[in-house]
């Protein structure tokens, strides 16, 4: 056969979709394992691109190029990734990360078998390309894709069909997964109409006879339920040594600082992001609730609270007005944004010192560990420190200061409240370490309460089995102080009644830019205010 070539003009028979039959297949096999979300009609405009026969050399190398971009751009929009909008709104956070750290999460986004995968397909297509039409079958999926949604609703009730990454089960008659979708969407905002009306009791005052008591809220980074288990560290015995634990807890959120105002705003409902970030509400407030009843104000952090403006937030969003304790304190890490951190034993520890010699009677500290976040490093090392021997040190510390808090016989309500997890394992929509969608794994979190100061307690742990976020432990707050709990060695009621009827919260979980939650016992997700799905499809 022969090719003729006459001013940039090439004159060859039509050659199909060419090398770009793998791009598609692959995109085919994600989409299949739920990977990704397949954009059809992105994808039907793509293949109508490439298939364009075009004989001058010049135009099929600006059509090459304004594919490859158009590629780029449509899988990347198909993915479960970050959006362009989730970058602007944390872009302060973003351009605050150290870049040994950018390289690392550069490098640990490689997943080695997905590209196995692909160098399998690209060999397989260079030994095939000769002797079958490939391009043929990939159209021939696509089109089967592309009609499935009509042949399904042909079908009777319960009839399953499935080609990979579309479709599940047909729908009953009348009944579309638009429906089903459309149910979530009007679940959801009654939700937030339900949550806005919430508040959590707590008394308007306190009298002499109360027994003064201190409160230690302990915010921790990168702390869920299911970083405990994949790091098999779910067995540490200080677990079972606080009084009440809360198996369902959801802190609503992946990152630090909604969290922290989650909790510090946990006197009412649970808010949605964009209300957490509104106006002021000082009903809400649970520092500026317990101020009312006596209470004085305190904070630690074993950082300094600068990086994303994370302390300035607090103020102006949740009521903390304590001055932070700036105490130089024994160097840990160094942070994802090369800041120092400090480590976590010498800051209880200053804690339970700075108690001993205060005349204050009754106290709220919040204090804040970041020892945890992703991408800490021990000083003088390039590489960030593995997450395991970074929890098991975290958790030690706390063995030790709660014994030594024991032994000082004072009244203490210490209250353990993860800020959201690690992302130790990750999941098929989301790589292990990223958080900007705000799944269950992620969000379901460790916290706990132990009473100091009192006997006789029961040795196991009370468990709270409900769905619970921030409204159920504002609510144990105001239930210790009603019932003076501290006033009798033994607690003034049974541990039990303590919790029993404590609020309840739909597991509903948000970023800026991601909502995840859970209906009739599945995960659904909307990013960027679009339309909800599947959460893995």
């Amino acid at each position: 056969m022969q090719t003729n070539q006459h001013d940039g003009v090439t004159n060859r028979p039509w050659k199909g979709l060419g090398i770009w039959n793998v791009y598609f297949v692959l995109k085919f096999a994600l989409a299949g394992f739920g990977y990704i979300n397949l954009d059809l009609l992105g994808n039907a405009l793509l293949m109508a691109w490439f298939l364009l026969p075009v004989k001058h050399r010049g135009l099929r190398i600006l059509r090459g190029t304004l594919g490859f971009v158009a590629a780029v751009i449509l899988i990347y929009s198909e993915s479960w990734l970050p959006g362009i909008e989730s970058m602007i709104e944390n872009k302060g956070g973003i351009t605050g990360f150290s870049l040994l750290y950018v390289a690392e999460l550069a490098i640990d986004f490689i997943n080695p078998r997905m590209v196995g995968w692909s160098l399998l397909a690209l060999l397989l297509y260079f030994l095939l390309r000769n002797y079958l039409r490939l391009t043929f079958f990939t159209i021939a999926y696509f089109l089967g894709v592309v009609t499935l949604p009509f042949v399904q609703t042909l079908l009777p009730e319960e009839a399953p069909v499935q080609v990979a990454g579309t479709a599940t089960t047909a729908q009953a008659p009348g009944k579309t997964k638009a429906d089903d979708l459309k149910a979530v969407g009007e679940w959801y905002s009654a939700f937030v109409d339900y949550e806005r009306e919430r508040r959590a009791t707590m008394p308007q005052g306190l009298s002499e006879k109360d027994t003064p008591f201190d409160i230690l809220l302990l915010s921790i980074c990168s702390l869920s339920n299911d970083d405990l288990v994949a790091s098999q560290l779910d067995t540490h015995p200080v677990f079972n040594r606080f009084n009440i634990r809360f198996d369902e807890f959801n802190s609503a959120t992946s990152y630090s600082g909604p969290a922290l105002l989650r909790l510090l705003n946990g006197a009412c409902g649970q808010p949605t992001h964009n209300d957490l970030y509104g106006e002021r509400r000082t009903e809400c407030e649970v520092m500026t609730r317990l101020g009312t009843l006596g209470y004085t104000q305190r904070l630690l952090m074993d950082h300094s609270g600068e990086y994303d403006n994370f302390l300035q937030s607090l103020r102006d969003k949740a009521g903390v007005t304590a001055t932070l304790d700036h105490t130089k304190f024994p160097l840990r890490y160094m942070g994802f944004d090369d800041e120092e951190i400090s480590d976590s034993l010498a800051v209880l520890r200053h804690w339970q010192r700075t108690q001993a010699r205060s005349k204050d009677r009754r106290t709220v500290t919040l204090m804040n560990f970041i020892a945890l976040h992703d991408g800490n490093r021990l000083p003088g090392r390039g590489r960030s420190e593995p997450f395991k021997p970074r929890a098991k040190r975290m958790f030690d510390d706390l063995n030790t200061f709660m014994n030594e808090l024991e032994r000082s016989g004072r009244k203490v309500m210490l209250v353990v409240v993860p800020e959201h997890g690690a992302a130790v394992r990750g999941d098929k929509i989301q790589a292990p370490r990223l958080r900007d969608i705000p799944n269950l794994r992620i969000t379901q979190v460790p916290t706990m309460v132990k009473f100091f100061g009192l006997k006789d307690l029961p040795a196991e742990p009370i468990h709270v089995t409900g769905n619970t976020s921030y409204l159920a432990l504002t609510s144990l707050i105001g239930k210790t102080l009603e019932t003076d709990y501290f006033g009798k060695q033994g607690g003034s009621v049974p541990l039990e009644d303590l919790v029993k009827d404590l609020p309840q919260t739909n597991p509903v979980s948000e970023n800026g830019q991601a909502q995840v939650l859970k209906y009739k016992d599945r995960e659904y997700v909307r990013l960027n205010g679009g339309e909800w799905k599947p959460y893995g499809g």
